[in-house]
């Protein structure tokens, strides 16, 4: 295995067991190497520091897979397997038996890649959908045959009791459309069948999630061939639960309640209330607003099967609330994608997102709830509580955090690694 060496004193990061390497903290140059193939870092007296995958056309010229010297190739496919089979028995005692992310790169000691699991339900037959990003030369090289991957992935949980689905119930969506492959010199791929299961709709797939308020699973209807990012968007459900028990324990609810969803998507944070709200015997009206027909048109039937009224409005959450009543909402959604995806984006992204809560206050009565959150890695916590002050006193008004939150559990995040830390969510109710 090729050895790189650490530059005196670059060692310190690599050894609080950070993933990532530089190259300009190596005593060479990585040019020459192989995208993604194997290399063991040590520091500049030549001891161990990690075992991973170099690539010389990223800036980020290492990762680390491994910080186990006993290893001797992390990116051998039974490491890989072996590593993934992991993450899912943490999620399994977690109580993560339904849809939820199974990897999620460096967090899962699994740089470069990012794979969620669905368990998807048509005609009452169940099956399961793993959907892949792999973001790095690294992962790519690794996984350079995916259909041998997932029929091990699936016999390993099945093995290992975590599944009970076998290949013929399983289906495979290949998602590396995304820019960032880019970075690493890869290209960015049309989204690819890799396999498809008996009975397995996943251009109108219907998911199930893990409630937020009671036992039965939340049906979810979306795409897993065309939909944002995997389809669907898993790590908010931590979020979504801490409003719904905001909105169980709380008495001042009328009906209708009224719920504004920006940025909705296919409307998961409105479906998951409108099952709460109604537990409480109240009836919902939910306004859903995207800029995507597509994803309204899943919006209204996710929202409509859990018994609410689902309003669809398709506008640019930007440019286009103004229209929208003053005052008139018990519970306003602000969850919008990513504004700020570079640093260079940080002065606009920023106003963007006090654009944004702006009209959210606006738009809330006296005594209602905002839901303020923000996915960009970028956008540091501080940051944003201060543009929420200046949202809140454009308005002019008292309101106060009752909560805040971050990612779900099956999202999971290292104190080595600060920059797995991207979601952000805070909870407001404003005085009367």
């Amino acid at each position: 295995m090729t050895i790189w060496k650490l530059r005196p004193g670059a060692d310190k990061r690599v050894r609080a067991h950070h993933p990532w390497v530089f190259s300009n903290e190596l005593q060479q140059s990585p040019k020459g190497h192989p995208p993604g193939e194997p290399v063991r870092l040590v520091d500049h007296k030549g001891q161990f520091l990690a075992a991973g995958y170099g690539n010389p056309h990223s800036l980020i010229s290492f990762r680390a897979l491994s910080f186990d010297p006993h290893v001797q190739d992390p990116t051998s496919l039974e490491e890989i397997i072996s590593q993934v089979i992991s993450c899912w028995g943490h999620r399994s005692v977690l109580g993560y038996h339904l849809s939820f992310r199974l990897c999620y790169g460096e967090n899962d000691y699994l740089p470069g890649l990012v794979l969620d699991r669905y368990v998807i339900e048509d005609q009452g037959q169940q099956s399961q959908v793993f959907a892949v990003q792999i973001l790095t030369a690294g992962m790519q090289f690794a996984l350079s045959d995916l259909n041998r991957f997932f029929n091990r992935l699936v016999e390993e949980s099945v093995a290992a009791k975590l599944s009970s689905f076998g290949w013929d119930e399983t289906s495979v969506v290949i998602r590396n459309d995304v820019q960032i492959r880019r970075l690493e010199g890869l290209e960015v791929e049309p989204v690819k069948v890799l396999h498809q299961g008996q009975k397995a709709n996943l251009n109108h797939a219907q998911i199930l999630i893990h409630p937020a308020v009671g036992e039965a699973p939340i049906k979810m209807a979306c795409d897993l061939i065309e939909g944002q990012k995997t389809g669907f968007f898993l790590d908010q459900a931590y979020n979504i639960k801490l409003l719904c028990d905001q909105i169980m324990k709380s008495t001042q609810f009328e009906s209708p309640v009224r719920i504004l969803d920006l940025c909705c998507y296919v409307g998961q944070w409105s479906t998951q209330l409108a099952r709460a709200l109604k537990e409480k015997g109240l009836s919902v009206e939910v306004t859903a607003v995207d800029v995507s027909e597509t994803a309204l048109a899943f919006a209204k039937e996710n929202i409509e099967r859990e018994g609410a009224q689902a309003i669809i409005m398709k506008k640019d959450v930007l440019e286009e609330l103004n229209s929208l009543p003053d005052k008139h909402y018990d519970i306003v959604i602000a969850d919008p994608p990513a504004f700020i995806k570079a640093k260079k984006d940080v002065p606009t992204g920023r106003h963007a997102y006090l654009k944004m809560n702006t009209h959210a206050f606006r738009l809330v009565q006296r005594g209602g709830f905002v839901v303020s959150c923000s996915c960009s890695g970028l956008f540091e916590e501080k940051e944003m509580m201060e543009v929420l002050g200046k949202a809140i006193r454009r308005m002019d008004l008292r309101a106060r955090c009752i909560c805040r939150g971050g990612h779900a559990a099956d999202h999971p995040n290292l104190m080595s690694f600060p920059e797995g830390f991207y979601l952000k969510m805070f909870i407001h109710q404003v005085e009367y």
